[in-house]
């Protein structure tokens, strides 16, 4: 019967006589009760209850009666870590999610990559997902913020605003974190400047400060939660506004793909258009996600926002005519 050509271990304590037995099997060699009492200078007995000692661990370990032999289960090994398809596919998207964001969950998703000696089921996986700021480090932004929303710790931030490019420096409250639509992190938070509900853009936070006191919350739970659901995309502040909009059919499947607001009611129409319905806080951001499907949308309700939208695409076919204002004269 062959000999494992690796060095035979002299210790004689039970953990180095286990480590030596994974060690045969790994290498895939022959081997039975007699070759292991042999080789580790103990009884047959002694064997078999180093077995079961293994396998009670966990470790796929069968004998083959036909080839009287012990040996792992086809596929094992002890050089990778087996996990299963909706294992591998949870860590996959974890690592895509939280790479872009540099700093200590890029090293988190290197360490934990660096322990698995096979990672080749991670490959297939890809998200796209905006790049923030180059030194921008939102890895501590997030650590530290979600700290705070759960201990309900006052912060200080200087904050530069999207629209005005305005650097402000705030009190605020901090409530939940979350992921949007366009795949950027948000925060929502309490702000005493404005005396209002806020949501802050972490790659628009330029500094933030602990500011050593406590906060009372102003919602429990289950209104946070409300709050964090019947916003739409990154919008959470508003009036509640119910929403009627119709798609033509050439794009009605492309919008059926997805449930865009949890509060959404789709309803099919005699003329094959989709009618979509919901209740979100406030239209802007509903009004950036209607002009994605644009010439293919019918803002059905509130009137105001048919008559906002309607505004702002005349001023954008000025910008889109042949000679217009902001057309250079040169082709691409």
């Amino acid at each position: 019967m062959a000999r494992d050509s690796g060095v035979k271990t002299t210790s004689t304590g039970k953990f180095d006589r286990l480590l030596r037995i994974l060690s045969i099997l790994n290498g895939r060699e022959q081997c039975n009760a007699a070759y292991l009492a042999g080789d580790l200078e103990v009884s047959e007995r002694t064997v078999y209850r180093y077995m079961a000692s293994l396998m009670g661990a966990g470790f796929p370990i069968r004998y083959n009666a036909a080839k009287e032999t012990y040996a792992f289960e086809e596929g094992y090994s002890l050089g990778k870590t087996h996990l299963n398809p909706s294992e591998a596919l949870a860590l996959a998207l974890a690592g895509s999610l939280l790479k872009p964001l540099g700093g200590t969950f890029e090293k988190a998703i290197e360490n934990l990559k660096t322990k698995i000696a096979n990672n080749s089921s991670f490959e297939p996986i890809y998200l796209k997902i905006p790049q923030p700021e180059a030194g921008l480090d939102i890895s501590r932004l997030l650590k530290d913020l979600s700290s705070a929303c759960i201990e309900r710790r006052l912060v200080h931030i200087e904050y530069r605003s999207m629209s005005s490019q305005e650097l402000t420096s705030r009190d605020i409250e901090p409530y939940f974190l979350f992921l949007s639509m366009d795949g950027f992190w948000n925060l929502c938070a309490y702000c005493r400047m404005r005396d209002d509900w806020r949501v802050f853009a972490l790659d628009r936070v330029t500094s933030l400060i602990e500011l050593g006191s406590s906060f009372m919350p102003r919602e429990m739970n289950d209104e946070l939660k409300n709050r964090a659901f019947e916003g739409f995309g990154t919008y959470l502040d508003g009036q509640q506004t119910e929403i009627v909009v119709r798609f033509s059919p050439t794009i009605r499947s492309f919008v059926e793909r997805a449930k865009w607001h949890p509060s959404q009611k789709n309803k099919n129409l005699s003329d094959g258009w989709l009618e979509v319905r919901f209740n979100t806080l406030g239209t802007e951001a509903v009004k950036y996600w209607l002009y994605r499907w644009i010439p293919h949308v019918r803002v059905v309700e509130p009137e105001e926002l048919r008559r906002e939208m309607h505004k702002e695409l005349k001023l954008q076919g000025k910008l889109l005519k042949p000679g217009g204002e902001g057309d250079t004269g040169r082709g691409m």
